[in-house]
């Protein structure tokens, strides 16, 4: 009896902890009524377990101030959502009103960006309206556009003289204040020529009389002094603007420089070959046709005259550049009568076969008659001459004896002896020959 008694008991005490509330706990969207009845980390907001973190880490809460989880949804909780997102700083948008941020007193809407920016400093119905601040210099409008005065409904307006300090009367002359027709608010115009010739526009652009309320460019003299003209060619006042015309262009630097020579849309710019070919760009840079008004690289005549045609063989045209593209480019060049390098490959010319060195002046002079590879022979203790381009691509060197004595360091110099890829003396060649024995190493081919 008694053991059956515990027995019984002991199941009902378990039965009792599995029941739901004991040891389970809520998952995110399960109803709760405080905090421990959630897992984890989760909260309890609004009688649903939240994952705080998952809303704070999505882009609506830092523009909107969606940041308070609710369940499976996100929602704008309190107060310190709104304030520290973009809605409140730009648009006073700083209080949470059911699940959005809204405008509820001035104080929202006068730190904002809105009511510096045009005015709207007044809570009315959740939004910042015109209004509101009425101490207040209207911001961005006063310093822009020169709206410094608050009219009877609150908005920013044009007063007399305000325009003056304002960013349109240093930049486009505008320091006046001008009436509209049709009862439309005033705004700032340019009335005087005195105002528009101390702006920046008329520097820049010529534009220094004041016609219509507006700076326009009305004389080529103004425009021969701005520094559109100097910059851009822009000399001649055509139609209240300075534009390049005639002659202006071939002044400029870029002229010389890189062929923009021609007035075309208004611009400087490279319309025939013959702007090109007079350029530096051409002469340094093989830019000698001209094509969507730059000069460019599209002919193969344009690398014939180049440098680099006559010194490496880049004389053809390819995707706007000069490169090595036959036999017939190679040839002729100073690398191929000097180095050998006689062969196009990816471009440049290389030293590809016997016969590329066999025909170069460091083989009639110096041996070097057969392709080797300069790291090949360093790494084999031989010490082959530096040559152009690059350490590690095949060149014309030095292996037998027989290239020594086809030269004229053979004939003249008697340097008649292939020793560690140079041609030397008898004298040099025993000593050489002594060292490398002596030192274990085995001396150079000398194949006679």
């Amino acid at each position: 009896m008694v053991k059956g008694a515990t027995i019984r008991l002991t199941l009902w005490i378990f039965a009792t902890l599995a029941l739901p509330g004991c040891f389970a706990r809520g998952e995110v969207g399960d109803t709760c009524a405080k905090r421990s009845d959630c897992r984890g980390e989760l909260s309890c907001y609004a009688g649903l377990c939240s994952d705080p973190e998952m809303c704070r880490r999505s882009p609506s809460c830092a523009k909107r101030g969606v940041c308070t989880a609710h369940g499976h949804d996100c929602t704008v909780g309190e107060r310190r959502d709104c304030e520290y997102a973009e809605v409140c700083a730009q648009d006073g948008l700083c209080s949470a009103v059911s699940g959005s941020c809204a405008a509820t007193a001035d104080d929202d809407c006068e730190l904002a960006n809105v009511c510096r920016r045009e005015g709207r400093c007044h809570a009315d119905a959740g939004k910042c309206s015109i209004g509101g601040l009425s101490r207040s210099r209207c911001g961005d409008a006063c310093d822009a556009l020169g709206r410094c005065q608050v009219g009877a409904q609150g908005q920013c307006e044009v007063g007399a003289g305000t325009c003056k300090n304002s960013f349109r009367c240093k930049e486009f002359g505008e320091c006046s204040r001008v009436e509209l027709p049709g009862g439309a608010s005033a705004t700032c115009g340019a009335s005087d020529d005195a105002s528009c010739q101390a702006s920046s526009l008329c520097a820049t652009t010529g534009a220094c009389k004041a016609v219509g309320h507006r700076c326009l460019a009305a004389s080529d003299q103004w425009c021969a002094i701005s520094v559109g003209c100097r910059d851009k060619g822009a000399c001649t006042a055509v139609g209240g603007v300075c534009v390049p015309a005639g002659d202006d262009c071939r002044k400029r630097k870029a002229c010389q420089e890189v062929g923009a020579c021609s007035a075309l849309d208004g611009r400087c710019q490279a319309v025939s070959s013959g702007d090109c070919e007079a350029s530096r760009s051409c002469r340094a840079e093989a830019r000698c046709t001209a094509r969507d008004g730059v000069c460019q690289v599209i002919r193969d005549v344009d690398c014939h005259d180049h440098l680099a045609c006559r010194r490496d063989g880049w004389c053809s045209a390819r995707d706007g550049k000069c490169v090595a593209s036959s036999r017939d480019d190679c040839t002729g060049s100073q690398v191929c009568v000097e180095h050998g390098r006689c062969s196009p490959r990816d471009g440049r010319c290389s030293v590809e076969t016997r016969q590329d060195c066999l025909q170069s002046r460091v083989c009639q002079v110096q041996g070097r008659c057969r392709p080797i590879s300069p790291l090949a022979e360093e790494l084999a203790g031989w010490r082959p001459a530096s040559l152009p381009g690059d350490s590690s691509e095949t060149a014309c060197g030095i292996r037998t004896n027989s290239d020594c004595r086809r030269s004229e360091a053979c004939s003249e110099g008697r340097r008649c002896w292939a020793r560690r890829g140079e041609c030397v003396g008898r004298d040099l060649r025993d000593t050489i020959d002594q060292s490398d024995n002596g030192s274990g190493q085995a001396p150079s081919p000398s194949v006679r």
